[in-house]
């Protein structure tokens, strides 16, 4: 099926009583964007299974929202956007967001990534931890996203390793060869208990050259509001930030059978300081972090180029992309049980007393990746894809951790890296280096026994080749006679098959069932720390890969002639030989435990009471435990414990009302109210801790939106967070951003602001 959505939503819905949803207040604006679909006459169109079908008829449970409708909500940010996604919970750590999505994680540093993300059918990010920052949802910028669609379960077949939670994709806005178009918005916001307000700047335009080629460019810059002062360091309103960047794709159609698409995306993201809240101050707008501590920066860059023919009664799609991601944070460790040698500082540092401890690190990929598939029919009755699909990664992971002088941030040493000597000393200097290489090859087969009833089956069989080259030093200043240096080169390998069985049947054109089986995997990897290393702890060089089996079944469809659209499945997904962290000494390194298990439902409605208005909710229930125990001096989890950052319940309720006011123009009104469940923190790596694992009770976030359309000119206002809640996403004890059980992030505080746009 061809065809473009001109707007597109966020739908992923299932049916449940109204009334149980208003009581529990949560759902996203995806379901009124697809109320707004078939009020325009359009239907939803998504890519899930890498070629274009109608929401309703694919046989995966996918959330689909439109960049327009995040932008009219000010859901620019990746914490804003995946919170209100059924499923799908968030841990925010070191200024990134870290996705569970049906629970399915233990930890944003245990083992390689769980959910995988595509730009353009093009896989981004790192395919292990160290590269990645273990697998963090990219922060793009709605401005130029056609929509976001995020796949719930396993997700191997088509997109292989690291999609064993789920998946996520960014479809861009493509070029358009018929008409001269593009537009100006301005923006500004204020945050409760900030300083400076915030603003926004976006642009695009669309340039026809010639009937067969088309180019469009789009550039933004945004500055986020910081609200958080540091009482350490004096400094108001800590944790603002920068995100500017821009994208140029072109479209070359010389026929309806041929098309090449090539396209560029730049993005910068500057933060200067961390999101820390430290409780002991007795304010949530208050932090303590060392001088010299939260300062992060990522930088992006995507190429792709896309090539797609029609050969006769064969399909080919052709995608080739080079990514490279540039990150960094400084961290404040002063508090971490894992700095070691914090109890020899007043002898290394004589006086000055205390001392702090900051860390640096340093996480980047360079990325390659191919993919070739073919698709076609056997007559009526059989459809089918094949392809394969090959990744090239050199990934680094540079640490550098200081001892700092609190009164005035000075380093008391610098790092050891320039090969000609002991310098004054660090503490820790760890470089790592991380070559991942995968070769994949994989099939989907759909056998329709009937109008109404059709099977599809996949397989993938991938195999991978990892190598690591570890280098590390120790230098206890004042005493350049005792510097410890260690080399390990791991290495790891593995293969894994996954597979789906999905039976279909429409016993109308409007409504589906659908029993899904499906399996994901994420590879094994190396451990840094290992071997003669790690002596006497044996640590182990290479971790092994983990697997999940879905099992599902569901429905979708639309009642009274579309007035109602529903959305509903039940699912139980197995998972074995979990990747986990654990903790030698001072370093950390991944190895793998038993069993889990995540099951539970999701139910979603949309509905269109009367003209110009839907209402939209959704519900999802998420049991997510372990099965067996794994208890020993670096992890204590017990079997029957809840999983990491995945809330029991959750949910959302909006709503979305459009009406005339007069000759060519509108006006429109929003409102939802999202419920956040309790959720428990990473497990603890210490043997009889399992108290200190941290809590973060439920909450409901209030949004509401408003805009007027007059022509081509629009203004809008929106109010995030209405009643100013300050829920919980991140933080406390062994939270991975300083190990300080006092420090929380929260999410943000009352935002109101105000957009005007226009078209051309």
């Amino acid at each position: 099926m061809s065809g473009v959505i001109k707007r597109t939503l966020a739908a992923s819905c299932v049916p449940f009583s109204s009334a149980v949803m208003l009581a529990l207040a949560a759902t996203p604006a995806a379901a009124q964007s697809a109320a707004k679909a078939d009020e325009l006459g359009n239907e939803i169109i998504v890519t899930a299974q890498k070629r274009e079908e109608r929401l309703k008829d694919v046989p995966v449970p996918v959330t689909a929202v439109g960049g327009g409708d995040l932008l009219t909500q000010n859901q620019t940010k990746a914490q804003d956007f995946f919170a209100s996604v059924p499923g799908v919970n968030l841990q925010f750590q070191n200024n990134r967001a870290q996705l569970s999505i049906r629970g399915i994680s233990t930890g944003p540093v245990s083992g390689n990534p769980v959910v995988g993300y595509t730009i353009d059918d093009a896989p981004f990010g790192a395919s292990t931890g160290q590269g990645g920052l273990f697998g963090s949802a990219p922060d793009l910028d709605p401005a130029d996203l056609q929509r976001v669609e995020v796949l719930r379960g396993p997700q191997g077949t088509l997109y292989g390793a690291s999609s064993m939670g789920g998946l996520v994709k960014y479809v861009t806005v493509d070029p358009d060869t018929s008409d001269f178009s593009g537009s100006v918005a301005a923006g500004t916001n204020l945050v409760h208990e900030g300083g400076s307000a915030g603003y926004n700047l976006r642009g695009s335009i669309n340039v026809p050259v010639s009937e067969t080629l088309a180019v469009r460019g789009s550039a933004f810059v945004r500055r986020e509001a910081g609200y958080i002062d540091n009482v350490r360091t004096g400094v108001k309103d800590a944790n603002s930030s920068k995100v500017w960047g821009g994208r140029v794709s072109a479209l070359w159609k010389p026929s309806e059978a041929f098309s090449v698409k090539l396209s560029g995306l730049y993005q910068v993201r500057d933060i200067y300081g961390a999101p820390n809240v430290d409780i002991t101050t007795g304010s949530l707008y208050k932090q303590t972090d060392q001088i010299g501590s939260g300062r992060s920066r990522s930088e992006t860059e995507m190429y792709t180029a896309e090539v797609r023919a029609e050969l006769g009664a064969v399909d080919v799609t052709s995608i080739t992309s080079y990514s490279r991601a540039r990150n960094f944070d400084s961290l404040d460790f002063t508090a971490s049980p894992l700095v070691e040698f914090a109890p020899v500082f007043p002898i290394l540092f004589p006086g000055i007393s205390p001392i702090g401890d900051v860390f640096r690190q340093g996480y980047n990929v360079d990325k390659f990746s191919h993919e070739t598939r073919l698709s076609g029919s056997f007559g009526d009755n059989i459809d089918w894809i094949v392809g394969g699909f090959y990744t090239d990664e050199d990934a680094n992971y540079d640490l550098d951790n200081y001892a700092t002088n609190p009164a005035n941030g000075a380093i008391l040493g610098v790092p050891i890296n320039d090969g000609t000597g002991p310098q004054l000393g660090t503490i820790i200097v760890w470089r790592d280096t991380i070559k991942f290489r995968e070769y994949a090859g994989f099939g989907n087969l759909t056998v329709r026994l009937s109008d109404q009833f059709d099977v599809q089956f996949g397989g993938r069989y991938s195999h991978n080749d990892q190598e690591m080259f570890h280098h590390e030093w120790f230098q206890f200043d004042p005493y350049p006679a005792l510097p410890l240096e260690g080399i390990n080169r791991p290495e790891a390998s593995g293969n894994a098959f996954t597979y789906q069985i999905t039976p279909r049947f429409k016993p109308s054109p409007d409504h589906m069932i659908y029993a899904r089986v499906a399996s994901g995997y994420r590879p094994g990897g190396t451990n840094a720390v290992c071997g003669p290393l790690a002596a006497p702890a044996n640590v182990p060089c290479q971790f092994a890969p983990d697997k999940t089996v879905n099992y599902e079944l569901g429905a979708k469809g639309d009642l009274a002639g579309g007035l109602l659209s529903y959305d509903v499945s039940l699912f139980h997904i197995d998972w074995k030989d979990i990747q986990i962290v654990q903790v030698l000494d001072v370093f950390t390194y991944n190895g793998n435990a038993g069993k889990a298990r995540s099951r539970g439902v999701e139910l979603s409605l949309s509905a269109r009471p009367a003209d110009g208005l839907t209402l939209s909710a959704w519900y999802s229930y998420v049991d997510a435990t372990l099965r067996e125990e794994f208890v020993d001096a670096n992890f204590y989890a017990l079997q029957g414990d809840r999983l990491p950052f995945s809330s029991k319940h959750s949910g959302r309720f909006s709503f979305d009302y459009k009406t005339s006011v007069g000759q060519d123009a509108d006006f429109s009104l929003g409102g939802a109210a999202t419920y956040v469940g309790q959720r428990n923190g990473e497990f603890v790596p210490f043997e009889g801790a399992a108290p200190l694992r941290a809590n973060y009770p439920g909450y409901v976030q209030f949004d509401v939106n408003a805009a007027l359309n007059i022509d081509n000119w629009t203004l809008s206002a929106f109010v995030q967070n209405l009643t100013n809640k300050r829920g919980i996403i991140g933080g406390g004890f062994w939270n991975q951003t300083s190990y300080n059980t006092n420090w929380f992030n929260y999410s943000q505080p009352r935002t109101v602001g105000l957009n005007v746009e226009v078209k051309f």
